[in-house]
Parts: structure tokens; C-alpha cells; sequence
């Protein structure tokens, strides 16, 4: 039972920091193609973001805020 306790916390690290990814990617994208400059100083944000989130979603053990 212990490997599901953070299962959510987890889940939803993921699932945000994938969607700021693509955002990230889409906007990339988008620079490379429509907004040069514009679509690259919107996706970098995105995409350092994202980073927190996904390595809080892999990482080996849960975060615990204590009582």
C-alpha cells in the first residue's frame, strides 16, 4: 500500500507538468515558424516550468508536509 500513498500527488505533477511541455513546445513551435521572437520568449517560461513538476513526478519518494 505504501508504493499508492502519493500516487495523486504524483499523478497530477505529471499531468501538469506534461501540459506545460507541450504548451512550451507548441509555442517553440509557433516561433519557429509565425512568431519569431514572440513565440520564443512566451515557451521558455513554460518550459522551465515544467521542469519542477515532472522531476517532482519521478521522483523516488514522497514529499511529506508533516503535522
Amino acid at each position: 500500500m505504501k508504493a499508492l500513498n502519493c500516487f495523486g500527488e504524483k499523478l497530477s505533477a505529471f499531468v501538469i507538468g506534461m501540459i506545460l511541455l507541450c504548451v512550451g513546445i507548441l509555442f517553440i513551435v509557433i516561433g519557429l515558424t509565425v512568431l519569431p521572437v514572440i513565440g520564443f520568449v512566451i515557451a521558455i517560461p513554460f518550459l522551465i516550468t515544467s521542469v519542477p513538476f515532472l522531476k517532482d513526478a519521478f521522483a523516488a519518494a514522497c514529499r511529506y508536509y508533516g503535522i
